[in-house]
């Protein structure tokens, strides 16, 4: 087997006959609420001017503005001109634009380091090469990673001191991460020096190819073209078998003249969030589920433009405030509005959007979630996502336990006794799942 990396399970290539169908900003999904419309930012990044829109777009539809498992926006219950109004409304001439100025959006989904202000021109050149593209699957997912304080070359130095050797594994045992711990396709990890690291997803997660390239952007497009390439009728990296997944990786190796180090990444947790001000004058929050009604709208673009602060969304469905003035006022502001405790019942929470959105879904998800919170059955140091039905749409990447609404009639299920005043709950099963991002 051709390879720089662990991969050593034979999987059978995907032999799909039907095409991605992944929704964008003009490729929508029709729900029982009405049009769905997915807006990918690059690495996050959402201006005051573009978050207005979208809460003004959700508010028409009736439905909060949601936060997805891959770190993009969602809009529902849209009419078909509607869509297409939001979509041009939306379109501007930046770099980290949803749309480009041609009204091209990202095929794909681009996550970064929601506090890392290095990778801000990397994914911007990212989603400069990839806009417009219709041989990129919408299911892919890019992840870029700032693992600032430690060296993630993989290479050591032939002349190193006993004092220098030390200091270079130090810094071999970097920070944790962040994006790296989602399940993306293709990770490229950066340190503080000139070196970029290449991650592939495979058959038992995210690895380290052992790949280094000081060109970070075209490390990322690199794998992302080899992978078009050869994918037939895959969808992600991980549906390759290992042969191809090995070429794959020596294909990146001709693009783009990365050298091979020695393996050692691993990726960072699956939920790494870190709710409230943080000492670099940033702010994370969590709306509840991922949702973004009108007030917490409103507070948010308060803070936004009273600020000069920048947004940055998560797959991780939190938002990220950066650059703040004054961060302990925006903490008073939106208090009220969205979960800033660390210790909120809410973190590590997720729920598919349920009936009565969703025609396929058996209960109302979210409402039984809410209570289940309530009421002390859920929240705190489990992660849970609650879907409607078995496609378990929405859930997110690690390991999670996902909780699944059965037929009333299935006798496996287990019912959530009634709380304030709601009579009808869905009977629900549990599975842990060690999380593929399907949403």
């Amino acid at each position: 087997m051709l390879g720089h990396g662990p991969y050593c399970v034979t999987m059978p290539r995907s032999r799909r006959t039907r095409t991605d169908a992944c929704p964008g900003a003009w490729r929508r999904h029709d729900a029982a609420d009405g049009a769905l419309a997915r807006f990918r930012p690059v690495g996050g990044a959402t201006s005051a001017a573009e978050l207005r829109v979208l809460a003004g777009a959700a508010a028409l539809g009736g439905s909060p503005l949601e936060l997805t498992s891959r770190g993009s926006w969602q809009v529902r219950g849209l009419a078909a001109t509607t869509a297409d109004d939001l979509a041009d409304a939306l379109r501007a001439d930046r770099p980290d634009a949803l749309l480009d100025a041609r009204g091209r959006d990202v095929p794909c989904g681009l996550l970064a380091s929601p506090r890392s202000t290095r990778l801000d021109a990397v994914a911007g050149q990212v989603a400069a090469a990839l806009r417009g593209r219709v041989d990129v699957p919408g299911r892919l997912l890019v992840a870029l990673e700032d693992r600032s304080g430690g060296d993630v070359s993989g290479v050591a130095s032939q002349t190193q001191n006993p004092v220098q050797h030390a200091d270079r594994v130090r810094k071999a045992t970097p920070t944790p991460g962040d994006v790296s711990g989602q399940g993306a396709d293709v990770t490229v990890v950066v340190d503080d020096g000139a070196t970029a690291a290449l991650l592939l997803d495979g058959p038992h997660g995210v690895v380290d190819t052992g790949l280094r390239h000081p060109d970070a952007a075209g490390l990322a497009l690199a794998a992302v073209d080899a992978f078009a390439a050869r994918r037939d009728a895959a969808w992600r990296v991980r549906e390759l078998d290992d042969a191809t997944r090995a070429a794959v990786v020596d294909d990146v190796v001709a693009r783009s003249t990365a050298v091979v180090g020695t393996p050692h990444l691993t990726p960072g947790p699956a939920d790494p969030t870190a709710l409230g001000p943080h000492a670099d004058g940033s702010l994370e929050v969590l709306p509840r589920l991922g949702e973004l009604d009108v007030p917490a709208a409103a507070a948010l673009l308060d803070v936004l433009e009273q600020q000069g602060a920048a947004l940055r969304a998560t797959p991780w469905r939190t938002l990220v405030l950066r650059d703040l003035t004054d961060p302990a006022d925006a903490l008073r502001r939106l208090a009220a509005h969205v979960e800033t405790d660390p210790a909120s019942r809410w973190r590590g929470l997720s729920a598919c959007v349920g009936a009565p959105r969703c025609a396929k879904s058996l209960a109302d998800v979210r409402g039984d979630l809410a209570d289940a919170v309530a009421s002390g059955h859920a929240g705190g140091l489990v992660r849970q996502h609650w879907v409607g039905c078995a496609r378990a749409c929405g859930t997110p990447g690690g390991r999670v336990a996902v909780v699944e609404a059965l037929d009333s009639g299935t006798p496996l299920g287990y019912n959530v006794h009634a709380t304030g005043g709601r009579q009808q709950r869905g009977h629900y099963r549990t599975v842990v799942r060690s999380g593929r991002v399907t949403g």
